[in-house]
């Protein structure tokens, strides 16, 4: 395979990059490094919503490859009809440079989506989604699968890194440059309790959250990755879902918890795929 793989839809004509409102940047953080974050994905989103305006590209989600063929995000990234197709990096330090050394980017349809059946947007429960790729990457350096959890470890009050694309600050300036800061990992308790207190629905075990900090995740980084460090390799405990209150420092944001969908994931991966 060459170093990039990028696909091209002919009929589409260029449009400036557009943030939609889901979680995603992260403020303050730090810069990372290459082959840092190897698992780390990103989307570009082809909506169709609109055909009477200019069509193309817009920024959107991200997301966490798990093997050669496999990627996790958000269910809310993927649910709405009119996304006709997704344009994914892998590989990326910095989304704009078209010359990056170990980036490769690939164009999925619609139809390669598998979507949480139980996916409730109002109650923001079973957030979970999966990218089935046409194509099998090489894995090397820059790019390479994400471990999933052992659902017989208890992962709370450990450190975990957030990983994303984003905005410097709450007035939504862009950095094109990946960036990441760790945070701890909040108790069920903690969790339930920060729920309740901005929600009325009930707190689902399948959410974990980290604490509250100066650095954190905003507005369209939906989908991307939370993990910890064990030895050598990176365990995936969840995937961005939603925060409350506009991304305020004071309020925790909340994942999907990956060891929770273990078996999901591992049905809808295929036989092909040992995961």
């Amino acid at each position: 395979m060459q170093s990039k793989i990028i696909i091209s839809l002919t009929f589409l004509a260029l449009v400036r990059f557009v943030f939609p409102n889901k979680l995603d940047r992260i403020i303050n953080g730090h810069y990372a490094s290459p082959k840092q974050f190897p698992y780390q994905t990103f989307m570009d989103k082809l909506d169709l919503s609109n055909l009477h305006g200019p069509i193309g590209w817009r920024r959107h989600c991200g997301g966490i490859l798990i093997s050669s063929n496999l990627v996790l995000t958000a269910a809310h990234c993927l649910d709405k009809p009119d996304i006709y197709a997704v344009k994914i990096y892998f590989g990326a330090l910095n989304l704009w440079n078209v010359t990056e050394e170990g980036k490769q980017i690939l164009v999925v349809k619609r139809d390669h989506f598998v979507i949480h059946n139980n996916w409730d947007r109002n109650l923001i429960v079973n957030d979970i989604a999966m990218i089935k790729l046409p194509i099998s990457l090489i894995l090397n350096d820059y790019i390479k699968a994400v471990q999933l959890p052992n659902p017989e470890v208890q992962y709370q009050f450990s450190e975990a890194l957030s990983s994303g694309w984003g905005d410097v600050d709450e007035k939504g300036n862009v950095d094109p440059k990946l960036k990441y800061y760790s945070s701890q990992i909040l108790s069920d308790r903690e969790c339930e309790h920060w729920h309740k207190s901005s929600s009325t629905s009930a707190f689902p075990a399948s959410l974990i959250c980290i604490a509250p900090t100066e650095n954190r995740l905003c507005k369209g980084d939906s989908g991307g990755p939370l993990v910890i460090r064990q030895e050598s390799n990176f365990v995936l405990l969840g995937i961005t879902s939603f925060t409350f209150e506009k991304c305020l420092p004071s309020y925790p944001t909340f994942f999907t918890r990956v060891s929770s969908y273990l078996t999901w994931i591992r049905e809808n991966a295929g036989s092909e795929n040992q995961i």
